[in-house]
C-alpha cells in the first residue's frame, strides 16, 4: 500500500471525514466552499522512478469523461489537478450511496432486478452514443443511492472506440477479469465495443438473481477460476430451472452471448427486449 501524504490538501477544507484509503488513493468527504459537500481524492500517480500509483493518462482520461457528461448516472467532476510530489487531487460530487457489491440483497425480486438493470443500459448508453465502451462495469463500480438510482463511476480504462487503446496486460486487456468478456480476456481489440459492456450487464444480472453468488464461480459450475470459466462459456445456466425467471432467459442468453454478434445490436434492441420481459414478469 502506498503512503500518500494529504494533510496540506484536506487542510483547506472543513469537516473532512476518511471514506477510503487503499492503494491507489486516499478519499475524503469535505464541505468544500464553493461545491458543498463533496468527495476530495488524492492519489499518486506513476513515474519513471516509481510505479506506485496509476498511470496518469487513466487519471485523465477518467476526467475527461465525466467532464464531458452531464446525467444523472454519473457523479459530476469539478475539478482536476496536478500537486507536487507527483500526486493529483480530484474534487467530485458526493453521493450518498453503498456500492452494489455491498448491497446486492436489496434487490430481492426479478422485477426489481430488471429495473435495475433498465437504469444500467440508459446509463451506459450515455458514454455508447461517444463511442466509448466502459469495460471495467462490475458490482463495485456501481454505487446505489438510497432511491434505488444507480450511479456508474471509474472510467479509468474505458477505451474511445476512436483512439488507440491501452497498454495490454498480462490476463488480456485492461479489465477486472471476473466480469470481463471473453474478447476483453483474449484482447482481440478489434472485437471490442459497446456489446462487451453487454456481457458486464448479463454477469450482474445472473449474479442478482443467484443472490449474490457469481455464475462463472466454479463453487457452482467447476472448474478452476471465474475467468477460465468466461473462457469456457461455462456459467449456471440452471438459474432458469426456476420457471418464474423464464421470461429473463431470453435477454441473459444474448447478453452473455460468446461472440459480440450474438448480443444486441444496438441498445434499443435490447431495451426493447427487456421491457417486454419486464411485462411478463409483473403477472409472475
Amino acid at each position: 500500500m502506498i503512503s500518500i501524504e494529504c494533510e496540506d490538501v484536506i487542510n483547506q477544507y472543513a469537516n473532512p471525514d476518511l471514506v477510503f484509503q487503499g492503494g491507489q488513493r486516499v478519499v475524503y468527504k469535505v464541505l468544500h466552499p464553493e461545491y458543498g459537500t463533496a468527495i476530495v481524492k488524492i492519489g499518486r500517480y506513476k513515474t519513471p522512478d516509481s510505479q506506485d500509483g496509476w498511470e496518469i493518462e487513466r487519471i485523465e482520461r477518467e476526467i475527461g469523461l465525466l467532464k464531458q457528461i452531464d446525467s444523472i448516472y454519473y457523479p459530476k467532476n469539478f475539478s482536476f489537478e496536478i500537486i507536487s510530489d507527483f500526486r493529483y487531487v480530484i474534487v467530485e460530487e458526493f453521493i450518498e450511496s453503498t456500492s452494489l457489491a455491498n448491497c446486492m440483497d436489496r434487490f430481492q425480486n426479478p422485477v426489481e432486478i430488471v429495473d435495475l438493470i433498465k437504469d444500467l443500459i440508459l446509463g451506459l448508453k450515455v458514454i455508447w452514443d461517444m463511442n466509448v465502451v466502459h469495460r471495467d462495469l462490475k458490482p463495485d463500480n456501481i454505487l446505489i443511492t438510497p432511491s434505488g438510482l444507480p450511479k456508474i463511476i471509474d472510467l479509468g480504462i474505458a477505451r474511445s472506440l476512436d483512439s488507440k487503446s491501452i497498454t495490454k496486460t498480462i490476463f488480456g486487456g485492461p479489465c477486472s477479469t471476473d466480469y470481463a468478456a471473453p474478447e476483453l480476456l483474449k484482447y482481440n481489440k478489434k472485437l471490442i465495443d459497446f456489446r462487451t459492456d453487454q456481457y458486464n450487464l448479463g454477469i450482474i444480472l445472473v449474479q442478482l438473481l443467484l443472490k449474490g453468488m457469481h455464475p462463472f464461480d466454479p463453487k457452482l459450475v467447476g472448474g478452476n477460476s471465474v475467468p477460465q470459466n468466461i473462457l469456457a462459456n461455462n456459467w449456471y445456466r440452471e438459474v432458469f430451472d426456476n420457471k418464474n425467471l423464464l421470461p429473463i432467459r431470453s435477454v441473459v442468453l444474448k447478453l452473455l452471448g460468446y461472440q459480440p454478434y450474438q448480443r444486441f445490436r444496438t441498445h434499443e434492441m435490447l431495451m426493447r427486449e427487456i421491457e417486454s420481459c419486464s411485462g411478463c414478469l409483473y403477472e409472475v
